[in-house]
């Protein structure tokens, strides 16, 4: 495998001594020689004002005397800077380097080395931040500090790893991707970080229950979240929501009431049509929407003990169902069995007395208009897209409709949300 070339950025400040600025000058120029040497680069770049500039040719010097030489252009380059004190400005200038060398030359493979030792306190600070920015070698010089600074000859290089910091930065686009339902990515990114502090096996374990629960599969999003503990830091604001996740998805897998398991089921179902609402898929959120409308019949019909995909009649008779409605559901008997779908589902509950049945029947022009607009969608049998105001017209719809089925909706809507941290930066 071809080496990889070594570029070394380096800030270059003017010196401190008392007696001569020149002093100064061959004193700094003394210690950035010998981190060259050190490194051994195959090209150094320096980053100096107009007064400091002065401190390199005394650099030249000292590989004269070594018999060696440090040629302008071909072993290193001046980056002048102006705005010493202008962090912005600084970074820009780093940022461009380092642009220059991994983007615009496609044909070398660069090995960046910045150290941030020497220069304005602005400088090294905005060195180092681009540095990290863009997950280059950060190093800087220690040594014997018994008279204040680094004394010549005593030079150490300190390489500076930055896992914690980049673990940080990983955490907070976790939170970031985790409040906007993309769990995928957050299981990408934690498989990366490699701090031991940050509980990574319990924050993978959430990621997958939230997602398992958006793909519907209630029982692994169970079988996850039940494993993740809460009392770890991480999830210090959010334990309260995922204590009533728990007993939502417990009450799926395990509740022996048909009825609440049920509800819990349309709960997370409108809270996921919510949820994709919030990323703009509207379409998308009012197919699940109707499929919560058709969902509220046949939960509704259970309690009667009837099924939308095989009606018995002979339990229609014994609620007094009548016998033109039941011989116009005969028609559509095929295969032995009895299907219908949304609209009979709301009119047999009217047939049945029931309270949603007659809402559906009152309200029947209103859900016309709702259910044509959905018909309409590309994501059902037409190509129109949908809006925020169709979403929001449907799901106020069946929001209402919800609450009528069952007097405790609003809990069941409330321990199926999906917790969300407390962002203090937003970054994706």
């Amino acid at each position: 495998m071809k080496r990889r070339e070594i570029i070394l950025f380096m800030t270059v400040g003017t010196g401190v001594n008392a007696d001569s600025r020149e002093e100064g000058f061959k004193s700094l120029s003394k210690k950035l020689y010998s981190t060259i040497t050190k490194i051994y680069p195959n090209h150094v770049v320096f980053f100096a004002s107009d007064k400091s500039k002065n401190t390199i040719k005394y650099i030249e010097e000292l590989f004269k005397l070594d018999d060696d030489e440090f040629i302008p252009d071909e072993d290193y380059q001046i980056v002048e800077m102006e705005a010493i004190d202008d962090f912005n400005s600084c970074f820009e200038l780093f940022e461009e380097k380092i642009w220059e060398y991994d983007y615009i030359d496609k044909t070398k493979n660069y090995q960046i080395i910045m150290d941030y030792t020497s220069g304005t306190k602005t400088m090294s600070a905005a060195m180092a931040c681009c540095g990290m920015f863009y997950s280059k070698d950060l190093i800087s010089v220690g040594g014997d500090r018994s008279r204040g600074e680094v004394s010549s000859g005593t030079e150490i290089i300190n390489y500076q790893n930055l896992y914690k910091i980049y673990d940080k930065f990983a955490l907070m686009r976790i939170r970031n991707n985790f409040n906007a339902n993309r769990f995928i990515q957050c299981i990408d990114i934690l498989n990366y970080i490699v701090d031991m502090n940050i509980h990574k096996s319990s924050l993978l374990k959430l990621c997958n229950a939230y997602y398992s629960w958006e793909m519907m599969n209630f029982e692994d999003a169970y079988n996850y979240l039940k494993e993740v503990d809460t009392k770890q830091i991480e999830f210090v604001e959010i334990k309260d929501q995922l204590k009533k996740n728990l007993n939502a998805l417990g009450n799926i897998v395990h509740s022996k009431s048909v009825n609440l398991k049920n509800c819990y089921i349309l709960a997370s179902l409108i809270n996921n049509s919510i949820r994709r609402a919030e990323g703009y898929n509207y379409d998308d959120a009012i197919a699940r929407l109707y499929r919560s409308f058709e969902l509220i019949a046949q939960i509704k019909l259970t309690k009667y003990n009837i099924k939308s995909s095989d009606v018995d009649t002979s339990i229609l008779l014994e609620n007094n169902v009548s016998q033109e409605f039941i011989e116009d559901l005969e028609k559509t008997r095929e295969d032995g069995k009895i299907r219908i779908g949304l609209a009979k589902d709301f009119l047999l509950l009217n047939e049945l007395g029931d309270e949603l049945g007659k809402y559906y029947v009152e309200n029947e022009s209103k859900i016309k208009n709702l259910t044509i607009k959905r018909n309409n969608s590309i994501l059902a049998h037409g190509l129109d897209s949908q809006t925020k105001e169709d979403f929001d017209d449907f799901l106020e719809f069946i929001l209402s409709m919800a609450r009528k089925l069952d007097k405790d909706m609003n809990k069941f809507l409330n321990q199926t949300k999906l917790a969300k941290f407390d962002l203090k930066l937003e970054i994706n």
